[in-house]
């Protein structure tokens, strides 16, 4: 039997793309090209690789805390994969001249307490301005608060971002 620091692997892809992959499936298939590849064909790609054991460091409840704290809106996102479930949480912001939009899309395992990947960006004013893995909760945390700081400063008001993000502390504090 496979324990979990083997089973479960972090992986990259040349698109960019960051994940969590289940060595029990038959292949790697990378979240934003599609790229699809055996355990085998892995070993001699040079397109994606298998970086070492891996995890995202929240469960799925975690991650909804922090979304849910957030202000961000839900909408599931039905998956031609039937062993993923795919969720895109949305959060718009508008101030005069622009409009602030960050999507996020989670992957999890059905079967299993584990996140799979998560997509990150950032459009204003339509336009994208950070497209991202992410892997870790520190990671998730850093950018909603590094764009929660940004848009306080063109708001007249506290921002629901700002205010989710740093739990009404005052964002003065260092």
């Amino acid at each position: 039997m496979m324990v979990d620091s083997e089973r479960f692997v972090q992986m990259g892809c040349s698109c960019g793309a960051e994940w969590i992959e289940d060595r029990l499936e038959p292949a790697a298939t990378c979240p934003w090209c599609d790229l699809k590849l055996t355990w085998d064909q892995l070993a001699t790609s040079d397109r994606m690789g298998v970086a070492g054991p891996g995890c995202i460091d929240m469960s799925r409840d975690d991650f909804q805390q922090i979304i849910d704290n957030c202000s961000f809106v839900e909408t599931k996102n039905p998956s031609a994969r039937s062993r993923y479930e795919s969720t895109i949480w949305s959060h718009l912001y508008s101030t005069p001249g622009t409009i602030w939009e960050i999507t996020i899309e989670v992957t999890s395992f059905k079967t299993e307490d584990q996140l799979r990947s998560i997509t990150f960006v950032l459009r204003l004013t339509g336009n994208p301005v950070l497209f991202t893995s992410v892997l870790t909760a520190d990671q998730l945390l850093f950018l909603v608060a590094a764009i929660a700081r940004a848009m306080q400063t063109v708001a007249e008001e506290r921002t629901p971002l700002a205010e989710g993000i740093f739990c009404g502390h005052p964002l003065e504090a260092a």
